[in-house]
């Protein structure tokens, strides 16, 4: 979901680590010897674990990481690979990245022309054309495929695509032909995808071998640098067909978030999406893209600890009953974040460029579709009608002051004095919005008229808001293939990705195209793989 100049791709336009030292006149393995590939220290090469010594494992396919792709692409092997032996690596003891705890929407087609149409102004120029159209063309088996391992329907919500139901961009044509499946979450069956995968692998351990707690550290190559195995928690295992990335995005390293997004963000999801596998790869020469895309940020209610958020998804239903404040005392941005009711704003055949509401923390910002800079924290004000109205949810909070949600004051002045913005600015910001509600239009950020909610009557209330994200989806290049590429986009022999590892989302973001692509890719990547073996 990063934004690209028109017809200009990533791969394009960064300096490769490879043509510098060629220019140099420095071959790769004489930069190796010298100790510079990668920053290494003298005597430590870190783009390579070494292709000599002995193995403690050898497998067809290794793959790293257990979310949702990384399940797909062992299911795949287990089921298509006649016979075809696979290791399934994770981190912890217990998959944690988003994977578990997204709603597990998947996106399916039902054809590929009219995906292909509404995608590609999505995602446009940011991805090459063939890499949208294999993830097309295999998400258009997402459904059947779930089906054929022994799903039955009556245990899904299958959203077929209809001509009258619009998606999140409604606005771009043939947005009627996404449709989506959900296990749903009553009755003896799984509950969610991954829940339904994770059986499967249990399922299928003669072929499977699932090892918890066990990260992945590098990546071991051979002489003509193709991928050929893995260090995971010490020891060296083989990967005789390829090694599959599925180890998700970065979002809980800040020093990474902060790099790429330039927003100090605080994730949803699981703890564990730490940039491992972006390291890793780069360590080898991978090129990197939509390294700022995901489905971030927008402000999102905390406690005022900062320690939890008010949902545990988004919180951002509430935000009609007042208005958002930086620590200035200002608002600064179209404060009304209200993803959940994109089809109410976004109708066929109307101007994107005029129309409001996040999707997915992509909001329309001059006119165009853009990821927002926030800053590290903000305020939700609100009056008591406002707090009356659901500010606050009460299945929330009965009292959000006594359970340290809010904040609350007779006036605004003593209100600016317990969150600390000057109190000239918090006044002159609730006149100013007041004024707006009185006219009908709010003149400083357009938000939606029926939005327009006075904040006039005492007492006033503050909650903190910080910027919050689901994902990121910036990593290394994919191809069609799901191979790895370098920046030139020549593929790296034996290595793959699959899921939010180096999305092909790169530029507005769908809901359920993670998902959809941990399927699509995970199945591609898995097929690829071994097919290295014949």
């Amino acid at each position: 979901m990063t934004q690209t100049t028109a017809g200009v791709r990533h791969a394009d336009i960064q300096t490769s680590r490879r043509s510098f030292l060629k220019g140099a006149g420095i071959t790769l393995a004489s930069a190796a010897a010298l100790g510079i590939v990668g920053c290494a220290p003298s005597g430590k090469s870190s783009d390579n674990a070494g292709a000599e010594g002995s193995w403690d494992g050898e497998y067809d396919v290794i793959i790293a990481g257990a979310g949702i792709a990384g399940l797909t692409a062992a299911v795949t092997v287990a089921k298509e690979g006649n016979g075809a032996s696979c290791l399934l690596l994770e981190k912890e003891a217990r998959p944690n990245g988003n994977s578990p705890f997204c709603a597990g929407w998947q996106m399916y087609f039902e054809e590929t022309e009219g995906p292909l149409n509404y995608l590609d102004h999505l995602i446009g120029d940011c991805t090459p054309q063939e890499t949208i159209r294999a993830y097309v063309e295999e998400t258009m088996h997402n459904l059947e495929w779930v089906l054929g391992l022994g799903a039955k329907e009556e245990w899904l919500d299958i959203y077929r695509p209809e001509p009258e139901e619009t998606n999140e961009y409604a606005e771009y044509p043939d947005s009627h032909t996404v449709g989506y499946l959900l296990f749903k979450t009553e009755g003896d069956h799984p509950h969610h995808i991954h829940e339904f995968l994770m059986g499967l692998v249990e399922e299928n351990s003669d072929i499977i071998d699932y090892k918890t707690s066990t990260p992945i550290e590098a990546l071991v190559r051979d002489g003509e640098g193709a991928v050929i195995g893995v260090v995971a928690d010490g020891k060296r295992y083989r990967a005789k067909g390829g090694v599959i990335m599925c180890t998700g995005g970065f979002e809980n390293d800040q020093k990474m978030l902060q790099d790429y997004t330039g927003v100090k963000g605080y994730p949803y999801a699981g703890q564990a999406n730490t940039g491992d596998g972006h390291r890793i790869c780069q360590k080898i020469g991978a090129g990197f893209w939509h390294m700022h895309g995901g489905a971030t940020y927008w402000l999102s209610l905390r406690n005022l600890e900062n320690t939890r958020f008010l949902s545990t998804l988004y919180s951002f239903t509430t935000k009609q009953h007042g208005i958002t404040v930086g620590v200035n005392g200002r608002r600064f941005y179209q404060d009304f974040d209200g993803c959940s009711n994109f089809k109410k704003y976004a109708l066929p055949g109307t101007d994107i460029t005029r129309n409001v509401g996040y999707r997915h923390g992509i909001t329309q910002f001059g006119g165009g579709m853009a990821h927002l800079p926030l800053p590290e924290k903000g305020w939700f004000i609100f009056d008591q009608a406002g707090l009356d109205a659901g500010a606050c949810p009460k299945d929330k909070s009965e009292d959000p002051v006594a359970d340290g949600w809010a904040v609350r004051a007779d006036s605004l002045e003593e209100l600016a004095a317990l969150i600390e913005v000057p109190a000239d600015e918090l006044v002159k910001t609730v006149n100013q919005w007041n004024e707006f509600v009185e006219r009908g239009e709010d003149l400083a950020f357009y938000r939606p008229a029926d939005t327009l909610t006075p904040v006039a009557q005492a007492p006033y209330y503050a909650m903190l808001c910080v910027p919050a994200l689901l994902n990121t989806d910036g990593g290394p290049i994919r191809n069609e293939k799901g191979e790895v590429c370098d920046p030139d986009g020549n593929a790296i022999s034996g290595l793959y990705s699959a899921g939010e590892f180096g999305s092909i989302w790169g530029h507005l973001y769908q809901g359920g195209g993670n998902v959809g692509e941990c399927g699509a890719f995970g199945r591609i990547a898995a097929r690829n793989a071994m097919a290295r073996l014949s």
